[in-house]
């Protein structure tokens, strides 16, 4: 896969992302009802442990993801011996998106005895954007813009 179409895909699933995260944490600040086709997501989002220092964790996680999204929007209009850096910060914050995702999880699973669906679609996502910022700091040529290639 190129490394403009790489940037993109990971860019759309960054605002796929953010839409979810964003609406879960709209859903847990209005202490409504989680659309959700078991309980799951509302004994997930009731749990103690769906906040962490009073905000709800899925503020986190629309930060994450807006955090994503911009990092690869930009990255097309850094120049290309600085490109590098950009891959480095999507990775990092990619990998640490995937470990609070495995985290999450476990807590669902082992804690809350409980699957919100909504959180399993995070954790694809998050998973996905792991594994493509691996991809996407692997590469070796610099991410130009199509009108300049």
């Amino acid at each position: 896969m190129s490394a403009v179409r790489l940037n993109r895909v990971m860019f759309a699933l960054a605002v796929v992302g953010l839409v979810i995260a964003g609406m879960l944490w709209y859903w847990h600040a209005q202490n409504a009802n989680i659309p959700c086709t078991n309980a799951g997501c509302d004994q997930v989002a009731q749990h103690p442990t769906s906040r962490l220092f009073g905000i709800p964790v899925a503020a986190y996680g629309t930060l994450f993801y807006l955090s994503f999204a911009l990092l690869c929007a930009i990255r097309p209009s850094v120049p290309a011996e600085r490109q590098k850096w950009v891959a480095h910060l999507l990775l990092l914050w990619g990998t640490t998106g995937f470990l609070v995702s495995v985290y999450l999880t476990y807590l669902e699973l082992f804690v809350i005895h409980a699957i919100c669906q909504w959180c399993v679609a995070s954790a694809i996502i998050a998973t996905a954007l792991f594994v493509l910022s691996m991809l996407a700091w692997r590469q070796p040529q610099a991410l130009t813009i199509p009108s300049e290639a």
